[in-house]
This record gives structure tokens, sequence and C-alpha cells, in this order.
């Protein structure tokens, strides 16, 4: 397109429809004004003959022909390159803020996924227990109703058919040893379940108050021998008067408070002893049942002359009953069930086995994960295993499947191994311990309730925690009401609000090892590495 007059872009470009040409509006409006007629043509011009042309305006205005020197050459060329440089400098403030919002919204969606990947499992999980709970439910009401229907007719003197006692007596009679054991552990859970709804706290329970004011009331040191020093396992009798302890030295000892002097000493095993437990609540004339690290179980009966009454300590004893060695790993653990008539044991390369009181072994399983702690959930239904990689898994016998698997260690832990667990006899709660966290653990909801760090934890003279201090052990006492940690220091807590209500000291070794004393919970026991018993109560009582 030629422009005439001016020989620039026109401002407000015009066509004459006369001749085609284009030019500036304000320019040809000048010329026609001065001379009538249309530039180098003799065509007279009217506005409508003027056509305005619509022409989108420059996004810069043509640079005037200023460029006729070399320091103006120069100071373009510096303005052109000054604002190269800033736009190359925007371009890569935006590159990498795109990134960064690239990246993040990546994170989130892989978070998402791992969310919903985790909810998803849990919901299995949750459906698989639930299945089995109301499997195992739907058979307890079933047997119920059977009982309860012949039960009717054996009061009302009602003819029952014979073939068909005669027919359960002989399936009955004819279980196996495993079927028995699951009748057992069922009519168990039924029995302890039912109970539990209704079991009310007990009147002479020591009060919170009380346990504020508690301290160390008695020590008794150089228990087991000093070559091997260190108590790694300690059970009480009910009373509270019998300490069985299993040290480092091999054997298993029995101390009583009364006469403070030890009664016996149990002598076979050819390594440490990792567990050490009474049966049938413990006492002179009850069974002890021992585990150690040289993968053997031992049941030890008592002489027939065992009594309190007993003047002379060398008349009392217990004499070895039974070997068991179904495990090709150390004894990592021992509970007994609830029945009181089967215990289990548990090995580090995770195997287990219920066993009779007897001794016989009558199930055995393993899970994938090194064992390093075992106890019976309170109904008796299942197990609540430790483990040495960091989890707590919760095991239907029954099943023989894992039937939840807990996260027990901190993330940031060297050693992650769970150190200790215990159930709450409320049936629900249950405590773990790993080196460096402690935390407690609803089954109903398969989650954290507490935890504790050991920054969390101070000493019993208000000062943080010496270094190299450890969580080492955990328990509830009986009533389910409190709990005793120990870190260091014994740390007596009051559960669902989880107020610490004493924190006693324990000496300059670690506990291994705590137990609860007396039905009322009126003393605590801490067995420590120095081959010490600590005792605690109340200073109120």
């Amino acid at each position: 397109m030629q422009i005439y007059m001016s020989g620039e872009a026109p401002n407000e470009p015009v066509v004459s429809l006369k001749t085609g040409r284009v030019y500036d509006r304000r320019l040809l409006q000048k010329y026609l004004d001065e001379n009538g007629t249309e530039p180098q043509s003799d065509h007279t011009l009217s506005d409508q003959d003027i056509v305005a042309v619509n022409v989108d305006p420059p996004a810069v205005k043509p640079r005037p022909p200023t460029l006729t020197s070399i320091p103006a050459l120069l100071s373009t060329f510096q303005n052109e390159w000054d604002a190269l440089v800033l736009e190359t400098f925007t371009l890569k403030q935006q590159y990498q803020q795109v990134r960064q919002e690239l990246s993040q919204a990546l994170y989130q969606n892989d978070a998402a996924c791992r969310v919903i990947a985790r909810i998803t499992k849990e919901r299995d999980e949750a459906r698989e227990i639930l299945a089995t709970l109301q499997a195992q439910t739907s058979a307890l009401e079933s047997k119920h109703e059977r009982d309860s229907e012949k039960g009717t007719a054996e009061e009302n003197g009602m003819d029952v058919d014979d073939s068909k006692a005669s027919a359960d007596t002989s399936t009955n009679g004819n279980l196996s040893p495993e079927e028995a054991y699951y009748t057992k552990a069922a009519e168990t859970a039924k029995v302890l379940s039912k109970a539990r709804m209704k079991r009310e706290v007990p009147a002479g329970l020591v009060s919170a108050e009380s346990w504020a004011t508690a301290k160390e009331v008695g020590t008794i040191e150089s228990l087991h021998t000093s070559t091997k020093p260190g108590i790694i396992s300690l059970d009480l009798d009910r009373s509270g008067n019998l300490a069985l302890t299993g040290g480092m030295d091999n054997h298993a000892e029995i101390y009583s408070r009364e006469r403070d002097q030890t009664l016996a000493t149990l002598k076979g095993h050819t390594k440490k002893v990792t567990s050490a437990i009474w049966i049938g609540g413990g006492g002179l004339d009850q069974r002890i049942i021992t585990g150690s690290s040289d993968k053997s179980i031992r049941i030890w009966s008592p002489k027939a002359g065992n009594s309190e009454e007993d003047k002379d300590v060398r008349s009392i004893g217990w004499t070895k009953e039974r070997i068991i060695k179904e495990h090709n790993a150390e004894i990592a653990g021992i509970a007994i069930h609830p029945s009181g008539e089967y215990f289990v044991s548990a090995a580090v390369d995770g195997s287990w086995a219920i066993h009779t009181m007897a001794g016989d072994t009558i199930i055995k399983d393993a899970i994938e994960s090194p064992i390093s702690q075992v106890a019976f959930h309170p109904d008796g239904m299942f197990l609540g295993v430790g483990t040495s990689d960091g989890y707590a898994k919760i095991v239907d016998v029954k099943q023989r499947q894992v039937l939840a698997t807990l996260d027990v260690a901190s993330t940031n832990e060297d050693a992650t191994t769970v150190n200790g667990l215990h159930f709450s006899e409320n049936g629900y709660y249950f405590v773990t311990t790993s080196p460096m966290e402690a935390a407690i653990w609803d089954l109903r909801k398969q989650k954290k309730t507490k935890s504790w760090q050991l920054a969390d934890i101070q000493s019993t003279e208000g000062q943080p925690l010496p270094e190299g201090t450890q969580f080492t052990a955990a328990r509830f006492d009986n009533s389910g009401k409190y709990l005793a940690l120990a870190a260091g220091a014994i740390n007596v807590f009051k559960v669902k609000g989880w107020n610490r209500l004493a924190t006693l000291p324990a000496g300059e070794f670690p506990a291994n090892a705590i137990f609860w004393s007396g039905e009322n919970s009126s003393a605590i026991v801490a067995a420590t590495m120095d081959n010490t018993l600590h005792y605690y109560a109340p200073a109120d009582l």
C-alpha cells in the first residue's frame, strides 16, 4: 500500500474512492482546504469520497529516523540489550514458578494416592476383622441357643432325642486338642466379655490422689549372681509377696518379701532366662514356666513340702517337670491364656505356639517378622505380638492370620524393637514401647490415642532425661485405671486423661520389667539390670 504526502505510516489512514490512494486524513484535509482537489489529480473530493481505513494501532510507535551517528547506534543497541536481558530474566522467573507449581501439584497428587491406598487397605482389613468377628459371634450364639434349648428340655422333663444326644456326646468326646482349645477359648471369651461389661471399679482401689504421694519403700539388692548381672523378667503372685525373676545368669529365682530372702533358684537353662511366669496366680504350691535364649521352655513343679509355714528354706523348691523344644530360636516371651489351661510361647524367628499346661504343643505357626514380645488379649481370642522391626501385630489364633499391623517405632529411631507390650483389662486399650516412644493404642480404631516421646518424660528431679535413656517397659494395673511406664524413672499415669501422677526413681540402671502388686494396685515392683528389685507405694498407705 503506497502512502502519499508524508512518506510515513498515517496516524488516521483514509482511502480516496476516486483514485484508491491512501492518505493521512489530517494532511489530506489540509491539502483540500488549500487547493480544492486531490493531490496530483484534478478530482474534487467530498466527505462521501473519503473512506476511513480501520487498522489496529501499532504496538510500538515507529522509531524516528535518528540513527545517523555511532553514539546513537550504540545507545540504541544498549537499550535493546538491556530490554532483552530483562525479558530473559522475567521468563526465567516465570519458568521457575511454573516448575514449583508443577512439583507441588505432583506431590499433592502422590500424597493423595498414598492416603487413598492406605485408607483402602485399612478399610479392607477392617472388613476382614468384622467378618471374622461376626462369624465367631454367630457360632457362639448358635451354640448358646443349642445349650439353652437342651437345658430347657431337661428342666421341663422332656424327652431328648437319644440319637442326637449321643451324636453330640460323641463329637465333643472326639474333639482334637486343637478343636478343644478353640472351644475353650470361645467359652472363656464369652464369659469374660460378659463379665467385663458389668465390671465395676474395685471398692478398695488406691486413689489417684494417693498415688500422687508415692515413693520408694524398699530395695532388694544382690539377687541372682554378680558374674552376669541383670534381671530381665518379673512376675508376682497374687499376694505380691513372692517375686519370680528371670536373669542374665541363666537362672530363675523366687524371692519372698515377707521372709526377705530367696526361697529357691531354678537352674537348668544354659542361657539367659527371657521369661518366667507363675501358673494359677502364683504361690508356693503353684507351677512355674520359664523360657530361655537356649531355645527351650521348662515347666517346674513345686515340691510336696512347699509351705509358707516352713521355717527351713531348704525344704522349699521346684523340680523340673518337662522341657519343651518346639522352637528353633531364642524364646522371646511366654503368656498364660485367660482360661488358665493353656499358654503361648514365641521365638525371635517369628514362630509362636500354643501349649497345654502339661506341656503338649497343640498349635504352631509363624509370622513374617521377628518377635520380641507376646501377650494374650484379655478375652483370649487374639495374640498381641511386638516385633524387632518396630510393629505391633494382632494375630487371630484360629484363622492363623494377622488382623492388624500397627507401626510402633518412631521414624527417627535407630533401634526399633518393641520392648514392651501389655493389654489393659478393658479389652480395647494396649500399650507398646520402643526405645524412643511409648504409645497407647485403641483396638476399636486401630490407631494411637496417646503417645510419649523421650522429650515428654522427665527425671525425678524434674530435669530432662540423661543421654542414652530409653523406654524399657510398660504395664497397666489389674483394674485398667493406671499405667506404669519405665524410662529411666518409673512414671505413673491415670488412664484416659493420661495425667502423670508420680515419677519414681529407679536407680542408676534401667528397669527391664515392672509389675503392679495386689488386686487394689497398692504397689509397683521394678526389676533393674543391677540385680535389684525396687518397691514403690503411696505414702499414705
